[in-house]
């Protein structure tokens, strides 16, 4: 509008111009013709007389109407002049204010440029996208196809190995009938044709044998049913194999199909992103065109996901699998039931027992007020007790000592632990220590003497009976450790010694 204006104006201003300068022309010329008229009008008065005197008055009187016409038209120069001059000074401005916005129209051209230039860019970038993106769902039309396919295949297979069992054992039962009954009469035609006149007593053996025939032949063929139970579940595990290495091939199918769908939803954003930038560079475009910016357009709705055909194939798979897998476990879970739970009760025992050790016995609260003072007497008594004591120890010492050696030459369901030996020979150690004498000390130190002095007795190899099996020996002996070939090993050893440790500390 402003540059429109600007032409309008320099075109007024250029026509009224050229007005001028012609009128001015003119006006000069026609001057200058007045002028030479006149000195022509006046060499012919002076030629003519007198007479015509009167018409030089006329033209004097002329004269001055001519020089007021002159005015006029010098006054009228000026006050042109004076337009003139603001004219022009209006030309300038508007000369600088279009050179300004010339340059801002250059600017705004370059902006423009490169505006197109980046939405090309970004169009090229778009396209890029789109045709990764439909690569993508083609590969992902493919891995769909091709696991249908897989699971169809797979039912089948199972339909046609279900009909070939029932079958095969169907026959295999009826030929086993066929055969019992043809080794039946077989024998009994034999028999018959050896003995022509059989008594009772052959009656009856015969009876009798072919009874236990029949028997023989009902075990021989309970016997083959689990071998062959035996082998059709080799051959479920190896069929457990290939599913799970089937299921290993899905969980890795499921993983790129997850990283194809990151990148597909990665390549969606970055096209929304895209999209939102050339609206934007449009929209800036726009208001560059246009002092109005037209409202934003709403973003486009979010895609649904996908189907996932790969969890619904896991799934059927699932499904079809734990039945057949269920009764081999629950056959397999039954045998191991009553081991299990034999070890259960044996870890429980050994368990109750050394937090025992550790915790030890505890004893009632007695109020201090109410307990007795303790005589000398009776200290002197406790401490020719606790001499007598360790007197008796290094005696009880070097038997447990010459227990140990036997010990290890024993076999190995023995019920005396080595553990026991250590632990009591270290007790004893403990024991031949002084100690600084406190309130009750004695007394604790009795006690603790006979606590310590327990395991001495069950050490004993003449009051020790062997048991039949090592279950029995565990169950009396929580120590000792269940190993093959007889020999106690260097771990078991230490956590032996750990626990006389602990048992040291509780009675103390």
């Amino acid at each position: 509008m402003v540059i429109e204006e600007v032409n309008f104006m320099q075109n007024h201003l250029e026509i009224e111009k050229t007005c001028r300068e012609s009128a001015e022309a003119l006006a000069t010329k026609l001057n200058k013709e007045n002028k030479t008229l006149k000195r022509i009008s006046m060499l012919y008065m002076a030629k003519l007389g007198p007479d015509v005197i009167t018409e030089e008055i006329n033209i004097d009187d002329d004269d001055p109407a001519t020089d007021t016409d002159g005015a006029v038209e010098t006054c009228v120069s000026v006050q042109c002049q004076k337009q003139i001059k603001e004219l022009r000074d209006q030309i300038v401005s508007v000369q600088e204010e279009k050179k300004v916005l010339a340059i801002e129209l250059e600017n705004l051209k370059s902006k423009l440029v490169e505006a197109m230039e980046e939405v090309n860019k970004v169009k090229q970038e778009k396209a890029a996208l789109n045709s990764e993106v439909l690569e993508q769902r083609k590969v992902l039309e493919k891995c769909n196809r091709v696991s249908m396919l897989a699971v169809e295949e797979y039912e089948e297979l199972q339909v046609n190995l279900e009909l070939e069992k029932d079958l095969r054992k169907k026959a295999e039962s009826f030929a086993q009938e066929m055969f019992i009954e043809q080794n039946k009469l077989k024998r009994q035609s034999q028999l018959l044709l050896q003995s022509s006149l059989p008594d009772q007593q052959l009656l009856k053996a015969l009876d009798e044998n072919s009874k236990l025939i029949q028997q023989l032949e009902e075990e021989r063929i309970q016997h083959q049913q689990k071998v062959k139970e035996l082998e059709e579940k080799l051959e479920n595990e190896a069929l457990h194999k290939e599913i799970h290495n089937l299921r290993q091939q899905l969980e890795l199918l499921e993983e790129d199909k997850k990283e194809l769908e990151q990148k597909y939803q990665s390549s969606e954003e970055k096209a929304r992103n895209l999209k939102h930038s050339v609206d934007e560079l449009q929209k800036r475009v726009n208001q560059s065109e246009n002092s109005v910016p037209p409202p934003p357009p709403p973003p486009p709705p979010l895609p649904p996901p996908p189907p996932n055909p790969i969890r619904s194939l896991m799934s059927m798979i699932r499904k079809r699998s734990h039945p057949s897998g269920s009764s081999a476990k629950k056959e397999k879970a039954t045998q191991p039931e009553t081991a299990e739970e034999v070890t259960d009760l044996k870890r429980q025992a050994v368990e109750e027992m050394m937090d025992r050790i550790k915790r030890g016995v505890h004893l009632r609260p007695v109020n201090q007020t109410a307990r007795p003072k303790v005589k000398p007497d009776s200290l002197k008594g406790s401490e020719s007790a606790v001499d007598e004591l360790k007197g008796i120890l290094p005696q009880q010492y070097h038997l447990v000592c010459s227990q140990g050696h036997s010990l290890s030459r024993r076999p190995h369901n023995s019920l005396a632990p080595r553990g026991f030996v250590l632990s009591s020979s270290r007790l004893l150690s403990e024991d031949t220590l002084p100690r600084p004498p406190s309130k009750g000390g004695y007394r604790r130190q009795c006690v603790g003497s006979e606590k310590q002095a327990e395991p001495v007795v069950v050490l004993d190899p003449v009051s020790t009976h062997e048991p039949q099996t090592k279950d029995q020996a565990a169950e009396k002996d929580p120590t000792q450790c269940k190993e093959e070939g007889g020999e106690v090993q260097p771990e078991d050893k230490e956590d032996s010694r750990g626990k006389a440790g602990e048992t040291d500390s509780s009675s103390c």
